[in-house]
């Protein structure tokens, strides 16, 4: 389930986040959000509907025809195929008219998700 970003997420976001090897410290964390909270972009979690925990955040920016994946990080037990499948599923879904793309990091990911069963498109 997709959940939008509010200030009261922040530490949850920042612990997502941290994940990614280029942002291990506070201060870039911070910067990031910020970034990330800048329109066109936003930033999403994941919830795991099981769980009912976050463990998945995107930074996603959102053009006039495309969703880019920016950034895309979720604790190492929700760290699956399906987990991830299920995320973009759901941005693709939130804004169906529109495509989903990724930076030079992530279109491998976007790319195996289109390829696989979890999106229809």
């Amino acid at each position: 389930m997709l959940v939008n970003y509010r200030k009261d997420y922040q530490k949850i976001v920042m612990g997502l986040l941290s994940f990614i090897p280029d942002l291990d410290e506070y201060d870039r964390l911070d910067e990031e959000i910020e970034w990330g909270t800048e329109p066109p972009r936003r930033i999403v979690l994941w919830k795991n509907t099981k769980t009912d925990q976050f463990g998945g955040v995107a930074i996603i920016e959102s053009g006039a025809d495309y969703i880019l994946i920016r950034r895309m990080s979720f604790t190492p037990s929700e760290r699956s195929g399906r987990n991830m499948y299920l995320f973009l599923s759901a941005i693709a879904e939130q804004e169906s008219d529109k495509r989903v793309i990724g930076t030079l990091k992530t279109q491998s990911l976007v790319t195996n998700w289109r390829h696989s069963n979890q999106y229809d498109n």
